[in-house]
């Protein structure tokens, strides 16, 4: 029986397709609803623009590769459709930008998204690994990396620009055909699906977060501060997307802590700022102290709350410290990624959970899902003192022993 590795050589030694008419757009989507799997990648402009724009698409399948210009064909919406519908994977690497422009384009999320970046995580201790690290590890090819700082926007594509962004997939279908039985054999391609899941919630959940809370300094602003800082942020979103600039080209982030600090009530106020006597910034000032009154007319039942700092105890800097040391010697000795599991603000998370709060609901990320599996008893028992550890083997990868305090084996 033929593999992915096999049936997929005839069809890249070609000569790359460069699609630019919705004709041909069109049947290839009809090849890629029928294909097993589908790669997919795109290339793209985001630093002048206030959303990324798509430049480029690539896809290849068991029987065929093709670079898709979508500034030359004017719909897109077939992939679209299929990416949302089909139960078949579509595989990408490092895939944020693919699901984000998915859930523009087409109004919702991936179906059945594989991340072998992901994916290579949990089969070893790399993570974020990149596609050339990858391919080498995993299938023992060179990869190319010769057009990083192509403009994707300028036109025409040289051939050799249109060779490298297929390159970006085309070893991607045979990466996952070896990564997902190499996962089956350890039992943790469940792992892998819910880690995908995980990853395209987070991109869904982006346009939610209170994105004025990370602005510098955010930390120690007053509750009337914060509602500043809210209506500002909310006026440069709307400003950024009106002049399709970038949110922090159109108004930077310390200019907007120190505008939110002096609140300005005129724009007299407002020039006394440095930096905001450029012409661009003076054409937009009377909004920019519109925001302001918005922010401290708020009434008081209306403003936002401040967040806790940080959970942390003294005691609980230490325990978080013993616990990353563990919990790195487990991620070593399963040969998992450590920064795919979990963060120090993780840890910090529940340390302070089983030592603070004693285990009240909700549980932190550590004690969900795979993750609870990799590390959560082990955890539990190191903190509650059932289990002792020491130096066995400086040279080992793992090199921590764990007994019981007891003595029992």
């Amino acid at each position: 029986m033929a593999t992915l590795t096999d049936t997929m050589r005839p069809a890249l030694s070609n000569p790359t397709p460069l699609i630019s008419t919705q004709r041909d757009f069109d049947a290839l989507c009809d090849h890629l609803r029928e294909a097993p799997v589908v790669a997919f990648d795109t290339e793209f402009v985001s630093e002048r623009y206030f959303r990324p724009k798509l430049c480029l698409m690539q896809f290849a399948t068991p029987e065929q590769a093709a670079v898709v210009d979508p500034l030359a064909v004017p719909d897109l919406s077939a992939w679209w459709r299929i990416m949302v519908e089909s139960d078949n994977p579509v595989i990408v690497h490092g895939g944020r930008e693919e699901i984000r422009f998915c859930l523009r384009y087409a109004g919702a999320a991936p179906r059945n998204l594989v991340d072998v970046q992901i994916a290579e995580g949990l089969l070893t201790r790399t993570f974020p690994a990149s596609y050339k690290n990858l391919v080498q590890r995993v299938l023992g090819k060179v990869v190319h990396c010769t057009e990083t700082r192509t403009d994707w926007e300028y036109r025409p594509l040289s051939t050799a620009q249109a060779e490298y962004a297929l390159e970006d997939v085309q070893f991607l279908p045979t990466v996952w055909e070896k990564q997902s039985a190499q996962l089956a054999r350890l039992g943790r391609i469940d792992w892998a699906a819910a880690e995908f899941r995980r990853l395209i919630a987070d991109v869904a959940a982006e346009t939610d977060r209170e994105g004025w809370r990370r602005l510098p300094q955010a930390n120690r602003f007053s509750q009337r501060e914060l509602a500043v800082a809210r209506e500002l942020w909310n006026w440069r979103e709307h400003y950024a997307q009106l002049i399709d600039r970038p949110s922090r080209v159109a108004f930077r982030d310390d200019l907007m802590t120190e505008v939110v600090r002096r609140r300005p009530r005129t724009v007299r106020d407002l020039n006394s700022t440095r930096g905001l006597q450029r012409r661009d910034y003076q054409r937009v000032a009377e909004e920019i102290v519109e925001a302001v009154r918005r922010g401290l007319e708020t009434a008081e039942d209306a403003l936002p709350p401040r967040h806790s700092v940080g959970k942390t105890t003294q005691h609980d800097d230490v325990l978080t410290k013993l616990t990353s040391l563990v919990l790195a010697d487990r991620c070593a000795e399963l040969n998992i990624a450590l920064s795919l599991v979990g963060t120090t603000a993780d840890v910090q998370d529940f340390v302070h959970w089983h030592v603070t709060e004693r285990r009240k609901p909700p549980a932190p990320e550590l004690m969900q899902g795979w993750r609870a599996i990799v590390c959560g008893e082990l955890l539990h028992d190191i903190l509650d003192g059932r289990i002792r550890f020491r130096v066995h083997n400086p040279q080992s990868a793992n090199p921590l022993h764990y007994e019981h305090a007891d003595g029992s084996p």
